[in-house]
């Protein structure tokens, strides 16, 4: 597959579609998060991003860079992006159906302010820092479940990461199993996996 058919697939997701992406350089998962998330905002849609592996105005500056009016987006109330300390873990706690609440207002405040839609994408770096990757994946179980929040999501995760804990494989098949697509880039390859489990790659 093409990377070019990648940022296609991600621009044209639905609503109601999980997504996990796995990478290994930030430029691609840059390249992927901004693209998805410019396409909804182009749509009409509202978009947010909560960070951790970078910080806020990091992405801020890098949206920048990639083409997106992030104070023109802000400003209208389309764009948010959001420190983890203020969404996933909140005075040092991860409390998943907090989170799950916050994501369910915030897509009925996106529909009274006339938004097509909610796109969101969130860094996965904070709960493997503090090692609560167990229960971000309880979490990621419970959103799989009970995901008729009118939302389109791609949840990111850091390859590096993901395989410096011992059980990494357990964590990929669970990765797998709780999300519609899987989308993977790496310096091997690029694919994607889709709901039936088909593989395609190619060199980068």
């Amino acid at each position: 597959m093409e990377r070019s058919e990648i940022l296609d697939f991600v621009k044209n997701m639905k609503t109601r579609d999980h997504a996990v992406l796995i990478f290994s350089d930030l430029r691609d998962k840059r390249d992927v998060l901004f693209t998805f998330l410019k396409a909804g905002l182009e749509n009409g849609e509202a978009a947010t991003y909560v960070a951790s592996q970078e910080t806020p105005e990091e992405i801020r500056e890098a949206m920048r860079g990639f083409g997106i009016d992030v104070e023109g987006y802000e400003r209208d109330g389309a764009l948010r992006v959001i420190d983890y300390r203020n969404w996933y873990i909140i005075d040092g706690k991860f409390d998943c159906l907090k989170t799950i609440s916050l994501w369910r207002e915030l897509i009925e405040e996106s529909k009274s302010r006339g938004f097509r839609g909610l796109r969101v994408t969130g860094e996965t770096a904070c709960f493997f820092d503090r090692n609560l990757y167990k229960e971000f994946l309880g979490y990621e179980r419970e959103l799989h479940r009970v995901l008729d929040i009118p939302m389109t999501a791609i949840c990111a995760y850091d390859s590096k990461a993901l395989i410096s804990k011992e059980e990494w494989f357990n964590v990929l098949i669970e990765l797998l199993n709780t999300h519609s697509t899987a989308i993977m880039l790496g310096p091997e390859g690029v694919g994607t996996i889709s709901p039936k489990n088909i593989v395609v790659s190619m060199k980068l």
